[in-house]
């Protein structure tokens, strides 16, 4: 919702133009006490944006991890399959034993995809 636009009357502000209610801007302790809430809001601020970034790159770090989870699925499913179809077949032949010997040792050191 768009912020409301104030309107001056004669009840919130006296002759000079200043507020009767706010302090004066000469008098050190209000000075004071807005240099405090200033860096008190840059801090804020600060952390915000660092939180914001820490959660982005969180974020990215999880894709790549997902992508990664995705790939290894897709080749143990390409073992499965293959084991599968060599057990139907019932074929013992070497090359069939080799491929059932490479898929049980595991991934290939070699086989960074």
């Amino acid at each position: 919702m768009p912020a409301r636009k104030r309107t001056a009357n004669a009840a919130s502000t006296s002759k000079n133009g200043e507020s009767p209610l706010s302090p004066r801007s000469d008098d050190p302790a209000y000075q004071e006490k807005r240099k405090k809430n200033n860096e008190a809001v840059q801090r804020t601020r600060e952390k915000t944006k660092k939180s914001a970034e820490e959660r982005k790159k969180r974020i990215d770090d999880l894709r790549k991890e997902n992508d990664s989870l995705k790939v290894q699925i897709e080749q143990g499913e390409k073992h499965i399959s293959t084991l599968r179809d060599l057990i139907i077949q019932g074929e013992k032949t070497e090359d069939g034993h080799r491929i059932i010997q490479e898929i049980l040792a595991g991934p290939d050191p070699d086989d960074n995809d």
